[in-house]
């Protein structure tokens, strides 16, 4: 059985920041002193491990991905654009707390995404925290 292409997939014919090789989060976001993410996904369609009834990852800027897989086993293109979201949501509004849900890019079509099928129903509800180097405060 042919597995659904999913956004980090397609983030791989590009090159992704995080996964380049410097020193990674600090680089890319030199503001940052610290970094907290934690990621719920939830939904219809959404793959649980474990019999759980809902995902929850959490991130640190020694560890966080620039994007996050759906976990829906029939979406394709799916997933969480989460270097974007820090890059322009968070970061560029210089937001110390920041929470959101975001709905899944991809849509449940063909394994190679050759024909498009209904949006995916999972989503991502995130929660940013971010402690800035000194001179480059919060806002208000």
């Amino acid at each position: 059985m042919a597995r659904h292409r999913k956004l980090s997939d397609v983030k791989a014919q590009n090159v992704p920041f995080f996964s380049q090789p410097t020193s990674s989060f600090h680089k890319a976001f030199p503001t940052v002193k610290t970094i907290g993410v934690e990621v719920r996904s939830d939904g219809e369609g959404f793959e649980p491990l474990h019999n759980q009834t809902e995902w929850l990852a959490v991130y640190t800027e020694s560890n966080i991905p620039g994007t996050i897989d759906c976990r829906n086993p029939r979406c394709t293109d799916g997933g969480l654009d989460l270097e974007r979201l820090i890059r322009w949501s968070v970061v560029e509004g210089k937001q110390a707390s920041y929470e959101t849900t975001k709905k899944c890019e991809g849509h449940e079509g063909s394994p190679k995404g050759q024909r498009k099928g209904e949006p995916c129903e999972t989503y991502f509800k995130v929660k940013v925290s971010v402690t800035y180097r000194e001179g480059e405060g919060a806002r208000d």
